[in-house]
């Protein structure tokens, strides 16, 4: 009954999948480049889902229609194709931002896609320990592996924030989309797969069962990580997901859990998007501050601004079953960008030692930005050192930043090159564990006292919500 659901509803969505910006960008400047081969581009073809859907399309359709064989790997596939056909595939490719302006939908889509590139990561280590030799073929197949779930967010998007929502809400709980579809994503995705020619690896590892080869269960279970690290890394469900791996991988489960974050972490590091909350973000908050005498937040009067709505979402967060860290930072980072108009929103971490100040996630920072690997060394006196002091708030414009830039480490100067911004420091617990620094760099709108002040409510709720939630977490430990 599902499937049919999902048959009939391909039918009525089968719509091509655009390229992303950043690897249809990489794909020009290779197809440019005389120095570069035809391996050069697939190894960024099989990073877009878009374009290997494409490739797939038009080789496997005329292998299956002569009786040959279809290819199983991006490699393969290219490999078949003329230099007149490539350039083609590439060049008259449409991207996300020409075939859907929509900001959420393409920042829900980079949000997939940062679980994908995640699974990747955690894939090519599971590979590493397995052995294995076709590469190729796994990676081609483990892109497409969240296909059923990229065509629901870019042809149903309205439907497929009711399932976010939800989502949000029960977490792993609603991990199928049935309630809201009527069929499951990997449903969607096989049938996918079927119409448009995608290798079988693809299909297998979207079986329900556990397949049995060894390629597509390592898929599933990079997935699975990946999956479970959207909500979180300390949740029962993780835990189990983490046994499953390590047993099936032949490790020790002793020390393992810090092997996948390690991964997820460099994926961070490496990630092409800034308006996502990659799956290392949600391992930021210490696990081990002292939260005695910390009551629920309380409420933070900011009617005139708009600072309710901000404060409802909050609220509404924290009355679901499972809330995160992340999801509230999440919340707090889209908040200071999308309401508050803050052109780039960074947050950054202190580190375990309280020595240095890096850069964990942002929004609205370009990907080739200083920002994104940004550390500095805060053991000397500075403006920023000053702020970790107690939770407090600085606002810097033209007119007194003359006043401050002696004071302002020379990194964070020749990063963010601007002389209007917001700083404050955030704090869990009473104790300091990071900095948001938000700005209208790009904005024709100056920075004003309104926006000065919503900025420094939404962190302090933010800030008190986090202590109650890491509060929560140790009194039901206790129980």
């Amino acid at each position: 009954m599902t499937e049919q659901a999902a048959r009939s509803w391909l039918s009525d969505h089968h719509e091509f999948i655009p390229a992303l910006e950043v690897f249809h960008r990489q794909a020009l400047e290779i197809l440019e480049d005389d120095s570069k081969t035809v391996r050069d581009l697939a190894d960024i073809i099989v990073l877009d889902p878009g374009l290997s859907v494409s490739l797939y399309h038009e080789v496997n359709g005329k292998l299956r229609n002569s009786g040959k064989n279809p290819v199983e790997s991006v490699h393969a596939a290219l490999s078949l194709l003329g230099d007149s056909a490539i350039a083609d595939l590439v060049m008259q490719h449409k991207v996300l931002n020409e075939t859907h302006p929509d900001a959420l939908r393409r920042q829900s889509y980079h949000q997939l896609m940062s679980r994908t590139l995640h699974l990747l990561a955690q894939l090519d280590r599971f590979i590493g320990l397995q052995g294995i030799k076709a590469v190729n073929e796994i990676r081609s197949a483990a892109l497409l592996h969240n296909i059923g779930e990229y065509c629901a967010c870019l042809f149903d998007y309205e439907r497929y924030q009711q399932y976010q929502a939800r989502f949000r809400e029960l977490g792993i709980e609603a991990n199928s989309a049935k309630p809201v579809f009527g069929f499951d994503f990997h449903e969607l995705g096989r049938q996918y797969a079927t119409k448009s020619y995608l290798p079988e690896l693809v299909t297998e590892s979207l079986d329900e069962n556990i397949p049995s080869g060894r390629k597509a269960r390592l898929i599933q279970l990079a997935a699975d990580v990946s999956h479970q690290a959207e909500v979180g890394w300390y949740h029962s469900s993780m835990k189990a997901t983490e046994e499953v791996c390590a047993a099936y991988l032949n490790q020790s489960l002793d020390g393992f859990d810090k092997h996948l974050q390690a991964v997820a972490i460099e994926c961070a590091r490496n990630s092409p998007f800034d308006d996502v909350l990659p799956a290392a973000a949600r391992l930021i908050m210490l696990p081990d501050l002292d939260t005695t005498e910390q009551p629920a937040p309380d409420v933070v009067e900011d009617r005139e601004s708009g600072g309710d709505e901000f404060e409802g979402r909050v609220r509404a967060l924290l009355k679901t079953s499972q809330p995160t860290q992340a999801q509230l930072l999440d919340l707090l980072l889209n908040h200071l960008h999308d309401d508050l108009h803050l052109t780039r929103v960074v947050l950054m971490l202190l580190s375990k030692d309280k020595t240095r100040l890096g850069t964990r996630v942002g929004r609205g920072i370009d990907e080739h930005s200083p920002i994104r690997t940004l550390v500095i060394d805060i053991k000397r006196e500075s403006v920023l050192k000053k702020l970790l002091g107690k939770q407090q708030s600085l606002w810097v414009e033209p007119d007194n930043y003359d006043k401050y830039e002696s004071a302002l480490p020379t990194r964070f100067k020749a990063s963010f090159l601007h002389e209007s911004f917001f700083l404050m420091s955030m704090f869990v617990a009473n104790k300091p564990v990071g900095m948001i620094f938000g700005d209208r760099a790009q904005g024709v709108t100056r920075l004003d006292k309104k926006t000065y002040e919503q900025f420094k409510s939404a962190i302090k709720l933010t800030s008190q919500a986090l202590t109650y939630l890491v509060k929560r977490r140790r009194d039901s430990r206790a129980r």
